[in-house]
Formats: structure tokens, C-alpha cells, sequence
């Protein structure tokens, strides 16, 4: 009786059992759970220094991101994007003129270890 031929108009599988529907619903849940663990884990990963600065609301701010492992081009570029980079030691980039939401934005991706103030950074 599973052959669609055989049923009756209203006996034909709902979409929710068909299995390419399962395996999409199942990618887009795990999706947005990845995703849903870097938003609530990225504040984690800055400094309480950090935090106390941008609670000022400063325009930018100059940091120190700290990567779980030497950052290479695609980092870099990233890095880049989202401020002035002004060198690397080891596993740690400069970062200058950062906005806060790009230092939000940098706290949510999974290889970043932590970011804190740059040193002989003004406090306003």
C-alpha cells in the first residue's frame, strides 16, 4: 500500500515524512543551533576590561584578538575588514580603530580565543 499509485488522494505522504524534508528541517536545526552557541558564547571571550570599555560606548576602540592558533590569509583579511591591523605576534593580532559591533562580531567566531584592550589604550 506504499505505492503512491495504489493510495487514495488523501492517503499520499505528508511532506514532514518524506526524507530529504527530514534531513533539510534536521541541517537548518543544527544550523541554527551552531549559530545560536557562538551569539551566546561570543561576550565569553572579551575581556572585563573590554566589556567595561564598550559599555562606555566609545566610537572604536583598539584591541588585542587572540586566536586559537597562528592566523593565516582568510583571518587576516577578515581582521582587516573590521579595523586597522597593525602586526601579529604568534597567535595574537593589533587591531585599531575597531568599531563595537565589529568587536561583537569578531567574539562570535569559534576560533578566536579572546580579545582584550589594546595596551596604553585611553580610557575616556
Amino acid at each position: 500500500m506504499d505505492d503512491p499509485r495504489k493510495m487514495p488522494a488523501g492517503k499520499l505522504k505528508h511532506g514532514g515524512e518524506h526524507p530529504t524534508v527530514r534531513f533539510l528541517a534536521l541541517g537548518v536545526a543544527l544550523l541554527a543551533a551552531y549559530h545560536g552557541y557562538l551569539y551566546l558564547t561570543g561576550p565569553s571571550r572579551m575581556t572585563d576590561r573590554l566589556r567595561a570599555r564598550l559599555a562606555q560606548q566609545p566610537a572604536t576602540v583598539d584591541v588585542l584578538v587572540t586566536a586559537k592558533f597562528p592566523p593565516e590569509e582568510f583571518h587576516i583579511r577578515l581582521f582587516q575588514q573590521v579595523g586597522n591591523m597593525r602586526g601579529v605576534d604568534g597567535s595574537t593580532a593589533k587591531l585599531y580603530t575597531v568599531s563595537p559591533a565589529n568587536v561583537r562580531y569578531l567574539s562570535r567566531h569559534y576560533w578566536i580565543r579572546g580579545i582584550d584592550l589594546a595596551p596604553g589604550t585611553v580610557q575616556n
